[in-house]
């Protein structure tokens, strides 16, 4: 669709809103008209409306029309639904206000700290060219190459490393910054709004998540056969998922107080991550973490639980889940040296540092589980079966969250039994 004039598209720009957007970037960008399209596919997004923005215009340098030149730019518009009821059934509004600070304070102040600190500047996310109560303009990753894996295979073992390096640079950034400013971390995180897990959304997500747990005992319970043992297994997830003390362990495991609590990304499912590859188009060389709704101030370990257990097979576990975890803490080890030394409060070496890392993801792996319960029912199952939540739900959810209606599939069930298998036999459920 092709917008030239000053009147709101339904990604609710405007030719006007652009051209001030770009005033600021560069004052030699003139905007003429806009074109856009969808910017995700039913199945990649469920928390907000995408737009993918082919901006057109010219560049006047220095008020010289002799040397005018075409010009284009491809960004991404993100925006809250219209619909006030959609809204309200999945509770936008916060979501989108975390994502909105995020970029409007929380990075800002942890990149300005770093660039004081270090003269560095993390960069595994998309640029923010503007941001409102209701809007974001970002960077559009596409069209620098980088690609979103398929989620219904998951991540590769190369995949999941360049993740974890990334996270570990974006945890030192709050583990440092902590350590120096501690009430002004506290100030930072305190405009934090916990996105599902805070205990007064239990009455709201009451049945749905009633309804996940079930399905999450079915799927495990049904997977055992051909006289397999696996009552164990069965029980042990049974116990974590106990009616509505499942949702409370939830919001006690993102509130627990720990020596590594930072500002976690909150999302490490596998649409949110960007790769881009070398020439061979396999080795990966760039990622970026997008979509910052789901922020939180928790453990470190709340993150790293999210991206293996929700994002990785277990054979990718079985082989190499230490050495992910030594992997994460050596980077992280890394980026905090930058700042000058560890923090106190995680300890006087590496070796101290990782034993704490083993000592928190030993509590918060179960963490994992909960969101798997969630994500694996949409990530494994075909686009067509992936429900669009910016339809209105047709029944009533003006007292509860609606429910998603994918039905389990093979894949599903496998991947539920292999994570409740790997977290009882490592002792971590």
């Amino acid at each position: 669709m092709g917008i030239d004039q000053d009147t709101p598209s339904k990604s609710n720009l405007s030719v006007k809103l652009l051209a001030d957007v770009f005033a600021e970037i560069d004052p030699h960008v003139q905007i003429e008209s806009f074109e856009e399209a969808q910017g995700s596919r039913r199945g990649d997004n469920y928390t907000a409306a995408l737009f993918r923005i082919h901006v057109k215009g010219f560049v006047l340098p220095d008020g010289n029309t002799a040397k005018r030149s075409k010009w284009d730019c491809s960004l991404i518009c993100k925006r809250l639904p219209d619909s006030q009821a959609r809204r309200d059934a999945y509770r936008s509004e916060a979501l989108f206000r975390n994502e909105v600070r995020f970029y409007t304070k929380i990075v800002r102040e942890l990149l300005s700290f770093q660039q004081r600190k270090t003269r560095e500047s993390f960069s595994a996310i998309p640029r923010c060219y503007f941001a409102r109560s209701d809007l974001l303009i970002l960077e559009d990753l596409c069209a620098k190459d980088y690609q979103m894996p398929n989620r219904q295979e998951g991540l590769s073992l190369q995949q999941t490393e360049s993740v974890l390096v990334e996270l570990a640079r974006f945890h030192a950034l709050s583990l440092a910054y902590k350590a120096e400013h501690p009430k002004d971390f506290e100030a930072l995180t305190a405009s934090i709004e916990e996105g599902i897990f805070a205990a007064t959304n239990l009455d709201w997500f009451r049945n749905y998540y009633r309804r996940l747990t079930r399905s999450a005992v079915e799927m495990v319970s049904q997977s055992f056969k051909n006289g397999e043992d696996g009552c164990l297994y069965v029980q042990r997830l049974r116990d974590f998922v106990d009616t509505d003390a499942f949702f409370m362990r939830m919001v006690d495991l993102v509130r627990g107080s720990s020596d590594l609590s930072v500002i976690c990304h909150g999302d490490c499912w596998t649409n949110n991550f960007l790769y881009r590859y070398g020439t061979d188009r396999k080795t990966v060389s760039d990622v970026c973490l997008v979509d910052f709704q789901l922020i939180r101030c928790g453990s470190l370990t709340l993150d790293i639980a999210n991206l293996i257990f929700c994002c990785t097979d277990h054979a990718l576990r079985k082989e190499h889940l230490q050495d992910l975890l030594k992997l994460y803490g050596e980077e992280l080890a890394k980026a905090l040296k930058k700042f000058g030394s560890y923090p106190s409060f995680c300890g006087s070496c590496e070796e101290e540092l990782m034993d704490k890392i083993h000592a928190e993801f030993k509590k918060y792996a179960r963490f994992g589980l909960g969101l798997a319960m969630d994500i694996l029912p949409i990530s494994t199952c075909s686009a067509d079966q992936a429900p669009d939540l910016y339809v209105l739900p047709t029944e009533d959810t003006s007292n509860s969250a609606p429910e998603l209606n994918v039905p389990p599939n093979e894949l599903c069930r496998q991947k539920m039994r292999e994570i409740v298998v790997d977290l009882v036999d490592n002792g971590l459920l």
